[in-house]
Protein backbone atom coordinates (compact mmCIF):
# COMPACT_ATOMS: atom_id res chain seq x y z
CA UNK A 1 0.00 0.00 0.00
CA UNK A 2 1.65 3.47 -0.72
CA UNK A 3 0.16 6.24 1.27
CA UNK A 4 -0.22 9.36 -1.22
CA UNK A 5 0.79 12.39 0.54
CA UNK A 6 0.13 15.88 -1.09
CA UNK A 7 3.28 17.97 -1.85
CA UNK A 8 4.00 21.01 1.30
CA UNK A 9 5.98 23.91 0.15
CA UNK A 10 8.20 24.95 2.77
CA UNK A 11 10.12 26.48 0.42
CA UNK A 12 14.07 24.75 1.61
CA UNK A 13 17.22 26.01 0.34
CA UNK A 14 18.13 23.60 -2.89
CA UNK A 15 21.03 20.69 -2.34
CA UNK A 16 24.25 22.56 -3.02
CA UNK A 17 27.26 20.13 -2.50
CA UNK A 18 29.62 23.15 -2.65
CA UNK A 19 28.04 24.87 0.18
CA UNK A 20 25.27 22.86 2.19
CA UNK A 21 22.85 24.26 4.18
CA UNK A 22 21.29 23.55 7.88
CA UNK A 23 17.26 22.77 7.41
CA UNK A 24 15.23 23.50 10.30
CA UNK A 25 12.25 20.71 10.05
CA UNK A 26 9.85 20.04 12.46
CA UNK A 27 7.94 16.96 12.17
CA UNK A 28 5.53 17.52 15.20
CA UNK A 29 2.48 14.96 13.02
CA UNK A 30 3.98 11.56 13.78
CA UNK A 31 2.08 10.92 17.14
CA UNK A 32 -1.07 9.21 14.58
CA UNK A 33 2.01 6.93 13.53
CA UNK A 34 0.50 3.70 13.09
CA UNK A 35 2.87 0.29 14.52
CA UNK A 36 3.83 -0.85 10.69
CA UNK A 37 3.80 2.34 9.11
CA UNK A 38 5.97 1.64 6.00
CA UNK A 39 3.59 0.02 3.85
CA UNK A 40 2.25 -2.60 6.31
CA UNK A 41 4.96 -4.34 6.80
CA UNK A 42 6.18 -5.09 10.22
CA UNK A 43 9.76 -6.83 8.69
CA UNK A 44 10.61 -3.28 6.67
CA UNK A 45 9.23 -0.92 9.41
CA UNK A 46 11.61 -2.29 12.07
CA UNK A 47 14.32 -2.03 9.83
CA UNK A 48 13.83 1.82 9.83
CA UNK A 49 13.04 1.83 13.72
CA UNK A 50 16.61 0.41 14.32
CA UNK A 51 17.97 3.00 12.14
CA UNK A 52 15.89 5.22 14.41
CA UNK A 53 17.68 3.64 17.22
CA UNK A 54 21.16 4.60 15.50
CA UNK A 55 20.75 7.76 14.44
CA UNK A 56 20.64 10.12 17.33
CA UNK A 57 23.86 8.95 19.13
CA UNK A 58 25.20 8.13 15.69
CA UNK A 59 24.90 11.58 14.81
CA UNK A 60 26.51 12.71 18.00
CA UNK A 61 29.32 10.56 17.23
CA UNK A 62 30.15 11.90 13.73
CA UNK A 63 29.87 15.30 15.13
CA UNK A 64 32.80 14.76 17.55
CA UNK A 65 34.60 12.84 15.35
CA UNK A 66 34.52 15.78 12.88
CA UNK A 67 35.01 18.39 15.14
CA UNK A 68 38.22 16.64 16.62
CA UNK A 69 40.03 17.45 13.51
CA UNK A 70 38.71 20.95 12.47
CA UNK A 71 41.28 22.58 13.79
CA UNK A 72 43.82 21.19 11.22
CA UNK A 73 41.32 22.19 8.18
CA UNK A 74 43.02 25.10 6.16
CA UNK A 75 40.44 25.49 3.58
CA UNK A 76 37.86 28.03 4.11
CA UNK A 77 35.37 26.39 1.57
CA UNK A 78 35.65 22.65 3.85
CA UNK A 79 35.82 24.83 6.93
CA UNK A 80 32.20 26.37 5.86
CA UNK A 81 31.34 22.81 4.99
CA UNK A 82 32.37 21.60 8.75
CA UNK A 83 29.92 24.16 10.18
CA UNK A 84 26.90 23.06 7.91
CA UNK A 85 27.83 19.57 8.22
CA UNK A 86 27.26 19.58 12.07
CA UNK A 87 24.53 21.94 11.89
CA UNK A 88 22.73 19.52 9.88
CA UNK A 89 23.67 16.28 11.86
CA UNK A 90 22.39 18.43 14.93
CA UNK A 91 19.01 18.53 13.19
CA UNK A 92 19.08 15.10 12.18
CA UNK A 93 19.23 13.66 15.66
CA UNK A 94 16.49 15.89 16.69
CA UNK A 95 14.08 14.72 14.41
CA UNK A 96 14.83 11.09 14.98
CA UNK A 97 14.53 11.56 18.71
CA UNK A 98 11.21 12.52 18.22
CA UNK A 99 10.39 9.67 16.70
CA UNK A 100 12.00 7.54 19.16
CA UNK A 101 9.43 9.05 21.67
CA UNK A 102 6.81 7.79 19.61
CA UNK A 103 7.85 4.44 19.63
CA UNK A 104 8.24 4.69 23.24
CA UNK A 105 4.63 5.84 23.54
CA UNK A 106 3.72 2.79 21.47
CA UNK A 107 5.24 0.56 24.19
CA UNK A 108 8.65 -0.44 22.44
CA UNK A 109 11.67 -0.60 24.50
CA UNK A 110 13.78 1.89 22.95
CA UNK A 111 15.37 2.72 26.08
CA UNK A 112 16.60 -0.71 26.77
CA UNK A 113 18.21 -0.60 22.93
CA UNK A 114 19.38 3.08 23.47
CA UNK A 115 21.45 1.70 26.22
CA UNK A 116 22.69 -0.93 24.57
CA UNK A 117 23.60 0.20 21.01
CA UNK A 118 25.62 3.29 23.20
CA UNK A 119 27.38 0.78 25.68
CA UNK A 120 28.63 -1.73 23.03
CA UNK A 121 29.53 0.69 20.20
CA UNK A 122 30.83 3.45 21.76
CA UNK A 123 31.91 2.80 25.57
CA UNK A 124 33.11 -0.93 24.23
CA UNK A 125 33.58 -1.71 20.84
CA UNK A 126 35.23 1.91 18.75
CA UNK A 127 37.44 2.46 22.44
CA UNK A 128 38.92 -0.89 21.83
CA UNK A 129 39.59 -0.54 18.16
CA UNK A 130 40.80 3.44 18.83
CA UNK A 131 43.53 2.11 21.49
CA UNK A 132 45.40 0.30 18.25
CA UNK A 133 44.75 2.86 15.55
CA UNK A 134 44.13 6.12 17.52
CA UNK A 135 41.49 8.77 17.60
CA UNK A 136 41.41 9.04 13.71
CA UNK A 137 39.52 5.61 13.55
CA UNK A 138 36.83 7.45 15.00
CA UNK A 139 36.95 9.98 11.56
CA UNK A 140 37.60 6.93 9.45
CA UNK A 141 33.77 5.39 11.14
CA UNK A 142 32.28 8.79 10.15
CA UNK A 143 33.56 8.87 6.61
CA UNK A 144 32.49 5.26 6.30
CA UNK A 145 29.28 5.58 7.89
CA UNK A 146 28.17 8.72 5.47
CA UNK A 147 29.16 6.46 2.60
CA UNK A 148 26.30 4.15 3.87
CA UNK A 149 24.18 6.95 4.52
CA UNK A 150 24.36 9.03 1.30
CA UNK A 151 24.26 5.42 -0.80
CA UNK A 152 20.85 4.37 1.64
CA UNK A 153 19.70 7.98 0.63
CA UNK A 154 20.12 7.77 -3.03
CA UNK A 155 18.63 4.64 -3.38
CA UNK A 156 15.64 5.79 -1.04
CA UNK A 157 15.31 8.77 -3.38
CA UNK A 158 15.73 6.54 -7.31
CA UNK A 159 13.41 3.82 -6.09
CA UNK A 160 10.86 6.25 -3.92
CA UNK A 161 11.17 3.81 -1.04
CA UNK A 162 9.75 7.06 1.10
CA UNK A 163 6.70 7.24 -0.78
CA UNK A 164 5.64 4.09 0.99
CA UNK A 165 5.71 5.28 4.14
CA UNK A 166 3.01 7.03 6.56
CA UNK A 167 2.07 10.62 6.35
CA UNK A 168 5.28 12.74 8.09
CA UNK A 169 7.54 9.90 8.42
CA UNK A 170 7.82 10.27 4.53
CA UNK A 171 9.08 13.38 4.78
CA UNK A 172 11.84 12.90 7.13
CA UNK A 173 12.95 9.87 5.44
CA UNK A 174 12.89 12.17 2.24
CA UNK A 175 14.35 15.08 3.93
CA UNK A 176 17.59 13.17 5.62
CA UNK A 177 18.05 10.65 2.78
CA UNK A 178 18.82 14.41 0.58
CA UNK A 179 21.14 16.49 3.10
CA UNK A 180 22.99 12.93 3.65
CA UNK A 181 23.25 13.06 -0.44
CA UNK A 182 24.44 16.53 0.33
CA UNK A 183 27.21 16.75 2.86
CA UNK A 184 28.18 12.93 1.69
CA UNK A 185 32.02 14.25 1.26
CA UNK A 186 32.60 16.54 4.44
CA UNK A 187 33.89 14.07 6.73
CA UNK A 188 35.58 12.00 4.05
CA UNK A 189 37.45 15.47 3.03
CA UNK A 190 38.65 16.23 6.79
CA UNK A 191 39.97 12.74 6.55
CA UNK A 192 41.72 13.03 3.72
CA UNK A 193 42.83 16.21 5.12
CA UNK A 194 44.39 14.50 8.18
CA UNK A 195 45.27 11.18 7.00
CA UNK A 196 46.01 9.36 3.45
CA UNK A 197 46.61 6.27 4.99
CA UNK A 198 44.50 3.23 2.82
CA UNK A 199 44.49 0.96 5.83
CA UNK A 200 42.79 3.65 8.27
CA UNK A 201 40.38 4.32 5.62
CA UNK A 202 39.58 0.80 4.97
CA UNK A 203 39.82 -0.57 8.40
CA UNK A 204 37.07 2.27 9.69
CA UNK A 205 34.77 1.33 6.86
CA UNK A 206 34.72 -2.35 7.98
CA UNK A 207 33.81 -0.91 11.23
CA UNK A 208 31.51 1.04 9.83
CA UNK A 209 29.84 -1.85 8.23
CA UNK A 210 29.01 -3.34 10.95
CA UNK A 211 28.08 -1.27 12.76
CA UNK A 212 25.67 0.28 9.81
CA UNK A 213 24.31 -3.47 8.96
CA UNK A 214 25.24 -5.58 12.53
CA UNK A 215 23.34 -3.74 14.60
CA UNK A 216 20.42 -3.02 12.42
CA UNK A 217 19.66 -6.85 11.70
CA UNK A 218 20.05 -7.41 15.60
CA UNK A 219 17.53 -4.38 16.78
CA UNK A 220 14.86 -5.29 13.71
CA UNK A 221 14.43 -8.48 15.12
CA UNK A 222 14.48 -7.29 18.35
CA UNK A 223 11.76 -5.18 17.91
CA UNK A 224 9.94 -8.08 16.10
CA UNK A 225 10.42 -10.20 18.61
CA UNK A 226 8.56 -7.79 21.30
CA UNK A 227 5.58 -6.65 18.37
CA UNK A 228 2.69 -7.95 19.73
CA UNK A 229 0.76 -7.64 16.33
CA UNK A 230 3.46 -10.00 15.13
CA UNK A 231 3.01 -13.54 14.88
CA UNK A 232 4.60 -15.96 13.01
CA UNK A 233 2.52 -15.90 10.09
CA UNK A 234 2.51 -12.57 9.65
CA UNK A 235 6.42 -12.01 10.21
CA UNK A 236 6.79 -14.55 7.18
CA UNK A 237 3.84 -12.83 5.08
CA UNK A 238 5.92 -9.42 5.58
CA UNK A 239 9.35 -11.29 4.82
CA UNK A 240 8.15 -12.34 1.50
CA UNK A 241 6.57 -8.92 0.50
CA UNK A 242 10.13 -7.55 1.58
CA UNK A 243 11.68 -9.12 -0.89
CA UNK A 244 11.71 -6.45 -3.85
CA UNK A 245 13.09 -3.67 -1.75
CA UNK A 246 15.49 -6.07 -0.31
CA UNK A 247 16.90 -7.32 -4.03
CA UNK A 248 17.01 -3.48 -4.86
CA UNK A 249 18.90 -2.66 -1.20
CA UNK A 250 21.44 -5.73 -1.63
CA UNK A 251 22.33 -5.24 -4.82
CA UNK A 252 22.93 -1.05 -4.71
CA UNK A 253 24.64 -1.51 -1.24
CA UNK A 254 27.03 -4.25 -2.70
CA UNK A 255 28.10 -2.04 -5.51
CA UNK A 256 28.87 0.59 -3.05
CA UNK A 257 30.91 -1.29 -0.38
CA UNK A 258 33.27 -2.52 -3.65
CA UNK A 259 33.51 1.46 -4.64
CA UNK A 260 34.36 2.83 -1.15
CA UNK A 261 37.56 0.05 -1.51
CA UNK A 262 38.80 1.46 -4.71
CA UNK A 263 41.94 3.42 -4.13
CA UNK A 264 41.21 6.38 -5.90
CA UNK A 265 37.34 6.58 -4.21
CA UNK A 266 35.86 9.88 -3.75
CA UNK A 267 32.16 10.28 -2.64
CA UNK A 268 31.35 13.03 -5.38
CA UNK A 269 32.02 10.18 -7.78
CA UNK A 270 28.42 8.86 -6.86
CA UNK A 271 26.73 12.32 -7.33
CA UNK A 272 23.23 12.27 -6.41
CA UNK A 273 22.83 15.56 -6.10
CA UNK A 274 20.33 17.05 -9.17
CA UNK A 275 17.88 13.69 -7.64
CA UNK A 276 18.46 14.80 -4.20
CA UNK A 277 17.40 18.85 -5.09
CA UNK A 278 14.27 17.39 -6.90
CA UNK A 279 12.94 15.21 -4.20
CA UNK A 280 13.66 18.02 -1.91
CA UNK A 281 11.04 20.32 -3.87
CA UNK A 282 8.44 17.86 -2.66
CA UNK A 283 8.36 18.40 1.20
Amino acid sequence: MTVETKPKKRNLKPIDASQPTVRKMDFEKMGDLPDHYFAGNSFITHIINSYHILFPEGERFFIKSVKAFADQVKDPKLQTSIKAFIGQEVQHGKEHEKVLEVLAKQGKPVGRFVRFFEWSAFRVMLPFFEFFFGKKLKLSVTAGMEHYTATMGEITLRHGFHEHAYGEMRDLLLWHACEEIEHKAVAYDVLQTVSKSYLLRIFGFFLASWIFWGYVVFFQHWFIITDPNVDFKKYFRDLKASRPFGRILFVETAKAFFLYLKPGFHPAQTGGYDLANSALGTI
